[in-house]
């Protein structure tokens, strides 16, 4: 017998698109085979079949869904002074995809992994595109590539280099395994006690060979930035993201700007004594962040004022219970903070995102022929961003993953039922 295809009609609700553009009122988004067949007003949209359904989302906002751009799936608080790897990486892929589950529960659908240990980004990443498993999007960097005793170099499963030559083949060795993107350190960062935020710890050449094997392959480079002057050296040397930015002046923004570099600002990081502290993050750390944090959006007005593209990520999970919601969303929510209006920080959590990701023409936005990734909230997220808490919807590739909602009833839990999805770091793991 042959398949009717059915159309799922989603009428009545609010279309914030991610482009950019002022919401539909009354509009209709209509979901075909997991792609959107039409997203726009009710006056243009087609009819419904007699055998396609019909759901009423008055009341709410349909937005693509979320992205989180700089996520670790296998982080474990608090770090260590030394190489310590409590998980192992069985374990680890276990945990990873149990984290990247409760970003999709929590309006993820597309996380993209910045330096991981042991291949738990890549299996993740197999397991969700074979269909074996239900999950984000994962765009996988393997783990980070550093400098010997650089930034990261506690973490089990950085990877440490001296010179080019050793630079360039640990970016092919992830290129190999099926990289989407390579994450260096060039800067020191929060997490060692022996460096500063704004060292540089690459060396230009080295920066280099990364980034001619990278775009040779068509791949970006993300690269962890902390001060001003190896944020310029990054820009100059082709380096695609910047990740992070604490110390950044007007010049190195407009710099970036001009040359198109991606801002992936991560301000949920330095807003995060409280956390770090439940998380009994030594004291340097905890000095390090009181001294970043308001240096770090007076950075990111920088470059917002400048025209850089802001796209979002956290450092923190993306579903960690985070100043009432989740990292993901407070980080929406803190764009608004230095200069973004709602509707341009939904841009930068979505269309932006997808850009810096590679994969705008697959999702990012509501538009026809993308995927249907999208997320219904309660109230009026491009007017009031705090609205953005209140996800009453979950789709993925059009099929719905968690709804409390008239018509709509669904409830993916990967742990079973009962058990609460509500994110975080596991310490009692």
């Amino acid at each position: 017998m042959e398949r009717i295809a059915k159309t799922t009609y989603y009428r009545g609700g609010r279309l914030v698109d991610g482009t950019g553009r002022k919401a539909v009122e009354n509009g209709v988004l209509a979901v075909r085979e997991g792609r959107i067949l039409y997203a726009g007003t009710a006056e243009g949209a087609p009819e419904p079949a007699a055998e396609d359904s019909v759901v009423d989302v008055s009341g709410l906002t349909l937005l693509p869904g979320l992205f989180n751009c700089h996520a670790h799936l296998d982080l474990n608080l608090p770090y260590k002074d030394y190489k310590v790897d409590e998980f192992g990486p069985a374990y680890r892929a276990m945990v990873s995809y149990r984290r990247a589950a409760e970003a999709l529960v929590n309006g993820v659908t597309t996380v993209r992994c910045v330096g991981m240990d042991g291949g738990a980004d890549y299996a993740v990443k197999k397991a969700v595109e074979k269909g074996m498993l239900m999950g984000p999007r994962v765009l996988a960097a393997g783990p980070i590539i550093i400098a010997t005793g650089g930034h990261g170099n506690n973490d089990p499963g950085s990877m440490e280099c001296s010179g080019a030559a050793e630079f360039r083949r640990a970016a092919r060795n992830e290129l190999k395994k099926g990289a989407d993107l390579i994450k260096i350190g060039l800067s020191g960062g929060l997490a060692s006690p022996h460096e500063g935020i704004a060292d540089k710890q690459m060396m230009d050449d080295e920066i280099q060979a990364v980034v001619e094997v990278a775009h040779g392959a068509g791949k970006k480079v993300a690269a962890h930035l902390g001060g001003d002057g190896p944020i310029r050296d990054a820009v100059r040397l082709g380096v695609d993201s910047v990740e992070h930015a604490y110390f950044m002046d007007e010049e190195t923004a407009a710099m970036m700007a001009e040359a198109g570099t991606y801002l992936v600002p991560t301000l949920c990081v330095s807003s995060a004594n409280e956390y770090l502290m439940a998380h009994g993050s030594p004291a340097y750390q905890l000095e390090k962040l009181a001294l970043a944090q308001k240096a770090h959006k007076d950075s990111i007005r920088n470059a917002v004022r400048a025209g850089v593209t802001i796209c979002c990520g956290t450092d923190l999970l993306p579903s960690d219970p985070f100043e009432g919601t989740t990292a993901t969303i407070r980080e929406v929510e803190l764009f608004t903070e230095v200069g973004l209006s709602p509707l341009e920080a939904i841009q930068a959590a979505t269309q932006n995102s997808a850009k810096l990701c590679g994969v705008l023409e697959e999702t990012g936005t509501l538009e026809a022929g993308k995927a249907a990734d999208v997320i219904a909230i309660q109230g009026r997220p491009d007017e009031r961003i705090e609205d953005l808490r209140d996800i009453l919807v979950v789709i993925k590739g059009g099929s719905v993953i968690r709804a409390r909602f008239k018509g709509l009833r669904a409830d993916f839990n990967p742990a079973g039922p009962d058990v609460a999805l509500a994110g975080g770091t596991f310490i009692s793991w």
